[in-house]
């Protein structure tokens, strides 16, 4: 089991707009490529969400279970996939139009090394990081100045 931090990146979107993308369902999907997602609610506020997607050069499912704590962050248990077992919450804080992001989590893997771990997650949540920054910026693009 490993402890992970990060902290320091920020999203070019208010902290509504970034709520608002990733509560989007298929929208926020497909900016991460995912293919054959499912989603299900349990409650206003948690469901579990399952997805394939390549991960490491393969072809990898995904399946974990979410809970919101609006407008703090969301907590996350990984069911399946490179990381099954894992526990870690994103948390948002607004600032202006821009939003910070952060991660904290145990993290554990039935396939990679506890020693090899934190570049594995890295690699993942920079790639979903730079993902989500991508589409909040196309969808957040504030409008041409009035001629």
């Amino acid at each position: 089991m490993v402890f992970l931090r990060d902290e320091g990146s920020l999203f070019d979107a208010p902290l509504e707009a970034v709520w608002e993308f990733v509560g989007s369902g298929d929208t926020h999907s497909s900016a991460h490529r995912h293919v054959d997602s499912h989603r299900e609610r349990h409650s206003e506020l948690s469901g579990t969400y399952s997805w394939a997607q390549e991960f490491d050069g393969r072809r990898t499912p995904f399946r974990m279970r979410w809970t919101s704590f609006w407008p703090l962050g969301i907590a996350y248990e990984v069911l399946v996939g490179p990381f099954t077992g894992s526990k870690f919450f994103i948390y948002y804080e607004g600032r202006g139009e821009k939003t910070a992001v952060g991660l904290v989590g145990e993290f554990v893997s039935p396939e990679i090394p506890d020693a090899a771990l934190p570049a594995a997650v890295d690699r993942f949540f920079t790639r979903e990081y730079e993902q989500d920054n991508t589409a909040l910026r196309d969808r957040h693009r504030p409008p041409p100045p009035a001629r």
